[in-house]
């Protein structure tokens, strides 16, 4: 499970950097749900012996997208715009919503213990997503990214390389949630790099203005870093308190695990 939320965090500096310079955001926002429908379906058809495979389309899709749909949000509003922070706040708003209705979703079903209808019920959710991308597709496009200049030989070329990074990534993500141990330290090691690879950059800027700012996006980047690894263990750190140590039912009631997260979105 930790190994999964993870790497779920870590695929949004990929999908930060395919997004815009291999692949449209737009693009690999639509391939992203298609992932996620692919591994939602396969999970709830294959069951077991589908699952890893289920979790490493799933996670490879979701892990993708996310960075796809605040990077076409950036890109429709000029950075003095006032209503930026509005469309950010609703946005950051709907997320939260769907959050909460998920957790209630996967609680209802996992007291039925009817796995099967929960990623049924996923599937369809990133389905009608694919859809509503396809009826707005005018309307999502990329304006100021890196890749809206290529031609369109040099847009077919990054895009075919985009395709073959995640047609490989998918397998590789599937061996990592298998080899868990593995992973955790995989993890640490990429973790330590990304951090001293902005710390070298840092240190390589000239101008004391643009080096104070970076010194001042590592302090908030650390504060951050503490901040949501505790945000991310004490709803973890909870469910597995809960499921060995609390009497659960409430009044004849079964209140589930998953669904009691629901708290930590409203």
């Amino acid at each position: 499970m930790g190994v999964f939320g993870a790497f779920n965090y870590g695929l949004h500096l990929l999908g930060g950097l395919l997004g815009g310079r291999l692949m449209s955001n737009r693009n690999l926002f639509i391939i992203g749900m298609a992932l996620q429908v692919a591994g939602c379906y396969g999970i709830a058809q294959f069951g077991q012996p589908g699952l890893y495979w289920g979790l490493a389309f799933f996670l490879t899709g979701s892990g993708l997208n996310v960075t796809c749909i605040n990077m076409m949000l950036t890109q429709r509003f000029q950075p003095d715009d006032p209503t930026r922070e509005t469309a950010f706040l609703y946005n950051y708003a709907g997320m939260n919503l769907g959050f909460f209705v998920g957790f209630a979703v996967a609680g209802y079903y996992q007291n039925l213990a009817d796995y099967k209808s929960l990623f049924m019920f996923a599937t369809l959710g990133n389905l009608a997503a694919v859809v509503a991308t396809g009826i707005f597709w005018k309307h999502i496009g990329d304006l100021t990214t890196p890749l809206v200049g290529k031609t369109k030989k040099q847009w077919r070329n990054a895009f075919a390389l985009g395709i073959l990074v995640i047609a490989v990534l998918v397998p590789v993500i599937k061996f990592l949630l298998v080899s868990a141990a593995f992973s955790s330290q995989l993890v640490v090691v990429i973790s330590v790099l990304v951090f001293l690879t902005i710390l070298a950059l840092t240190l390589k800027h000239k101008h004391k203005a643009e080096k104070g700012r970076m010194v001042s996006y590592l302090v908030l980047a650390l504060g951050s870093l503490i901040f949501w690894s505790l945000y991310q263990l004490a709803p973890m750190g909870l469910s597995l308190f809960a499921d060995r140590n609390v009497d659960m039912v409430v009044d004849g009631f079964k209140v589930a695990l998953s669904g009691s997260r629901t708290s930590t979105q409203l």
